[in-house]
């Protein structure tokens, strides 16, 4: 069985308290945001995932409430979306529009003891995230959307067993992690990421494996530095990256089965450096 993110636990927040509705049971969930993962409460309503607009906090949002139109409001750049109690629309105004569009809903903004609830989905992608998976058990949010394009064309690789979604982030991660290595370094990076995703011990998606966050006594540990300091979705895949990373989803491993790599002048994690090392490229050390 594969491990499971272990969720980061949120303190309670209360958003207004008019027409407060308990009936419905919240069901405790995790959703991982640029990788970490994100505890919370949520509720199902007409299909739609609904969770305090609170959640949005760790996303980089301002969360307020506006006392005099009993509504949330969710502050991204320069736009403004206001979601108010009972109500199965939210108002939305933009500085370059410099008025307020109402756009109808599936959902009903809903208040609850533990907050005010909203639609889950349409308060990410109109804030411009981008969200992915369908279920408790598959969502993430990423705060920033993947708008670079590597600098070659890319090639579907046939009968490939990965999605070109988790092909992208593989490029990404490649370039951040060993863009100065040497190119056989790099299909060595792109390898032990792949080799994870064949192992029980790690998450089964290369999107998983890359945004994997362990917590420990309180503590976050992120397997990548680059999804920590965020540098991967800025990250922009040279073609010998590109080039070296189809090699890897071919199967060539010069890591020779690693699942682990890293910079002996960069790290001092006695866990990595007290597993077996199979190979020694550029600056890395591979180990499994």
């Amino acid at each position: 069985m594969k491990k499971r993110v272990v969720a980061i636990t949120l303190a309670a927040f209360f958003l207004g308290t008019a027409g407060i509705n308990t009936s419905e049971a919240a069901t405790s969930t995790s959703v991982l945001v640029d990788g970490r993962a994100v505890h919370t409460n949520s509720l199902i309503q007409n299909n739609s995932m609904m969770v305090p607009a609170v959640f949005f906090m760790n996303a980089g949002v301002k969360v307020g409430w506006n006392k005099d139109y009993q509504a949330v409001t969710l502050q991204k750049g320069d736009m403004i979306i206001g979601l108010p109690s009972g109500k199965n629309y939210a108002d939305v105004y933009t500085k370059q529009s410099g008025t307020w569009k109402r756009e109808y809903l599936k959902t009903t903004t809903k208040d609850r003891a533990d907050g005010t609830y909203i639609p889950l989905r349409y308060a990410a992608e109109k804030s411009g995230m981008e969200i992915k998976g369908n279920t408790s058990a598959t969502l993430s949010i990423s705060t920033q959307r993947m708008t670079a394009k590597p600098s070659v064309q890319i090639h579907s690789l046939q009968n490939s067993k990965y999605s070109q979604e988790d092909i992208q982030w593989l490029y990404r991660l490649t370039e951040a992690e060993a863009g100065g290595e040497p190119y056989e370094g790099k299909v060595a990076v792109a390898a032990t990421v792949l080799n994870r995703v064949d192992s029980p011990e790690w998450p089964d998606t290369i999107q998983d494996v890359i945004f994997h966050v362990v917590n420990v006594n309180g503590k976050s540990y992120y397997q990548y530095s680059p999804v920590l300091d965020k540098r991967i979705y800025s990250a922009k895949p040279s073609s010998e990256t590109i080039k070296a990373v189809q090699e890897a989803l071919k199967g060539k491993d010069p890591s020779r089965s690693a699942l682990v790599f890293y910079n002996p002048a960069k790290t001092d994690n006695q866990w990595v450096r007290s597993r077996p090392v199979t190979a020694k490229i550029g600056s890395h050390i591979f180990s499994k």
